[in-house]
């Protein structure tokens, strides 16, 4: 038996070894047609090697060589074979340095993306002579190359300062992209960047904007100072940067709620949109955002009533609850559903809403919004294919409501009245939901929500009566009334909705079973 072993031991080895020399001997073959007179080959042979990856490094000379070929379809590809291969590698760096200068655009930016898994070395240096260069996007690919340096590419920040006013956008944006990189490191760009959200390009813009967001709280003071700008592009801007940056961004709170009176829609829309992302942080904001919800703009008003949801807090809480009630009997149907979002949120301490939780779970808000004259909780200001897919019946709004009326009344049985009318909707999507709102009940649930939940046993839908056998089975004994229909259920032609069956029945006879 040792014999064999040992036999067998000795074959693996054989076989490794000539699976090695086979790999050696295939790669060699691989790197001598990178010469070879057609292109195609030596465009085979370039992505042959890339798929390689780290395993292939013996190739990456002649890869360095090869971007030097005529072809721009091979010099596309040895590069990307070159980033693929010599991934972490050191030898690496000088082709791909060489890439950044390479007529072709394509060549140059896969040679800047790959920067970021590689050692910075002494690469920082070689592309900071880059940025000097006379062409301006051979300048592009070097500031995007920097990017992927972070930290060590902060010894190139006053190059980047100079390339974020250069007349040409794209490197106005690499730049400001390779500035965000550093973090915080790179607070001693703020001015030049806080002149640069007045870029009159949009895709410069935009990467100023995340470059101050990711610097972060070291860019507070110029974001604030943002906010009172003539400019409405730099105030925009500064306000979705601190939205950005989050709960760091606390200070600002007072300065960004002053936005929601901003005459310009989109400053509005921006303001309500960070104090929301800011969250718990932002809860003085609560007054002014409740102001905010009869903004006329419904995009507005939506952003401040999920805001409300993310920042509630004493001394606003019982403020903040009384008008997300209100606004589930908004004129426009999207902020009916984030007010019942908000109000899911805040859990039981919105009890307060529950009536009016109640009335938008069974479609029975005031027919009017009392302050607009308008019909409630329609879908508004959309084109005919959007109104139509969004349902003006206001289904969603019902669904949403159902679901906030199941945690908010989590405590309160008085919640069930409502919840078992949702389970006759006319949207499937609704009476699901409700019957499994009612489960969370448990053995509080009433004989009457039992009854709710026990006709929807035979739903049409699946996704329903599954729903229904899980409430019922949730509820356990005290669902006994259901156990007839429950074994109806167990014979259900969905195999989902007999397995919820089988553990409901065994959860109501005191049995209960793991699911």
């Amino acid at each position: 038996m040792k014999r064999i072993c040992a036999c067998n031991g000795v074959f693996l080895i054989v076989l490794v070894n000539m699976a090695l020399a086979q790999s050696v001997a295939g790669l060699e073959s691989l790197v001598d047609r990178l010469e070879h007179p057609l292109w195609t080959a030596r465009l085979d042979a370039a992505l042959a090697i890339a798929a390689g990856g780290p395993a292939a490094t013996d190739a990456i000379p002649a890869l360095t060589r090869t971007l030097d070929d005529v072809n721009i379809q091979v010099r596309r590809a040895a590069v990307q074979a070159l980033a693929d291969v010599g991934v972490g590698s050191a030898a690496a760096l000088p082709g791909l340095l060489h890439a950044l200068s390479d007529d072709d655009w394509v060549v140059r930016r896969r040679a800047a993306l790959s920067f970021e898994a590689m050692p910075a070395g002494d690469a920082v240096t070689d592309i900071r002579e880059l940025l000097a260069s006379e062409s301006m996007d051979v300048r592009t690919s070097a500031a995007l190359a920097l990017s992927g340096l972070a930290p060590a590419s902060l010894e190139a920040l006053p190059e980047l300062v100079v390339a974020l006013a250069a007349d040409d956008w794209q490197l106005r944006a690499a730049a400001a992209h390779a500035l965000g990189a550093l973090g915080p490191d790179g607070r001693a760009a703020l001015p030049a960047l806080a002149r640069a959200l007045r870029d009159r390009d949009w895709g410069v813009a935009e990467q100023v904007v995340e470059a101050l967001s990711l610097i972060g709280e070291p860019a507070l003071p110029v974001l604030i100072e943002a906010l009172s700008d003539k400019s409405i592009a730099v105030r925009w801007g500064a306000v979705r940067a601190l939205g950005r940056i989050g709960a760091d961004a606390g200070i600002a709170v007072p300065a960004i709620a002053g936005l929601l009176d901003d005459s310009v829609l989109q400053a509005r829309w921006a303001a309500a949109r960070a104090l929301w992302a800011i969250g718990p942080a932002a809860a003085g904001a609560a007054p002014r955002l409740v102001a905010a919800l009869d903004d006329p703009n419904w995009v507005v008003r939506w952003s401040s009533a999920r805001a409300l949801g993310a920042t509630a807090a004493e001394p606003h809480l019982d403020a903040t609850v009384t008008a997300l009630a209100v606004a589930l009997e908004d004129r426009d149907s999207r902020v009916c559903e984030a007010a019942a979002f908000s109000l899911e949120q805040l859990g039981t301490a919105a009890i307060d809403a529950l009536p009016a939780l109640g009335r938008a779970a069974t479609g029975a808000v005031g027919s009017t919004d009392e302050k607009s004259n308008s019909p409630a909780c329609q879908v508004i200001d959309v084109g005919p294919a959007a109104e139509e897919l969004l349902m003006q019946s206001g289904w969603t709004v019902r669904w949403a409501a159902v679901r906030a009326l199941g945690v908010v009344g989590h405590d309160a049985t008085s919640a069930l009245a409502p919840l078992s009318l949702a389970t006759l909707d006319e949207h499937w999507q609704v009476r699901g939901v409700a019957a499994l709102a009612i489960g969370q009940f448990k053995n509080r649930a009433t004989l009457a929500a039992v009854a709710a939940i026990t006709t929807t046993l035979n739903d049409e839908h699946a996704a329903v009566r599954k729903a229904a056998t899980v409430a019922l089975g949730e509820i356990g004994p005290t669902a006994r009334t259901a156990l007839v229909a429950l074994r109806r259920a167990a014979k259900d032609e969905d195999d989902a909705v007999r397995e919820a069956a089988a553990v409901a029945i065994a959860n109501v006879l005191g049995d209960p079973q793991e699911d």
